[in-house]
């Protein structure tokens, strides 16, 4: 699991937009963007989210917070999203289904902080 998310971390988090959107779906072992599909070039809220509260779960605390960071920053300050969170976000000022509920999953990062506390 270690090995996993270190790998995901150097890769899919600070190879893609320098390190500074979160986890894109999918990237190829040079560090280019997978582009094959339209899920592929994505950058999902729920799974960002979702993965940084699984890193501080696994004591990753630097990284799990440094990938959410990015989702938080291109979401609300460089896209203007707030309270309007999408689905899936793109390198380039695109964004898919505002609104969406699975960017709740930021409320796991709570979640993960309380059970390293215990």
């Amino acid at each position: 699991i270690m090995s996993a998310l270190k790998s995901i971390y150097a890769h899919n988090v600070k190879e893609f937009a320098c390190g500074e959107m979160g986890p894109v779906n999918g990237i190829f072992e040079d560090g280019s963007v997978d582009i094959s599909s339209i899920q592929s070039e994505e950058v999902w809220t729920g799974i960002a989210y979702s993965l940084a509260s699984f890193m501080i779960a696994k004591g990753k605390r630097s990284e799990g917070f440094d990938t959410a960071r990015g989702m938080f920053e291109k979401c609300w300050n460089r896209l203007g999203l707030q309270y309007q969170t999408p689905e899936a976000i793109y390198e380039e000022k695109y964004y898919r289904a505002i609104g969406y509920m699975r960017p709740l999953a930021v409320w796991a990062i709570q979640h993960a902080l309380d059970l390293r506390a215990k």
